[in-house]
């Protein structure tokens, strides 16, 4: 779980609008720990702030979380270049673009990350498209 920790915490936190902050006091943590979790910097949490983020989220499905969290990651990372990435997706998934921006928000998010491939190799292949 440690390898999409940074995953489960954005997306849990973007599924329920939550802010960094409210998340903190929730966790009682310092929000700077809430950053370091979401962007992956935070290498070695403790077994208690691990245990209260699976409490936390446990109403949930993890996993679609974990493809929430992945899909906002993806769409930051590539910034203006996530153009490119949605024409991939149609090329090497047969996922239509038009058809993944009327989903709501977060279903257009959970399938951007749970699409199993390098989200660079996906910008490339609709750059050539």
């Amino acid at each position: 779980m440690e390898n999409n920790l940074k995953y489960l915490v954005l997306g849990y936190r973007k599924y329920t609008g939550t802010r960094q902050r409210e998340l903190a006091e929730e966790l009682e943590v310092p929000i700077e720990i809430v950053t370091s979790l979401e962007t992956g910097t935070y290498r070695h949490p403790t077994e208690r702030l691990i245990n209260k983020i699976k409490k936390l989220t446990a109403e949930f499905d993890q996993h679609d979380l974990i493809h929430i969290g992945r899909g906002y990651r993806i769409h930051d990372e590539l910034g203006p270049d996530f153009k490119y990435f949605l024409r991939g997706l149609e090329k090497v998934r047969g996922i239509n673009p038009n058809e993944l921006k009327r989903l709501p928000t977060e279903e257009c998010y959970r399938v951007i990350g749970s699409v199993n491939l390098d989200e660079f190799e996906v910008m490339k292949a609709g750059i050539q498209a």
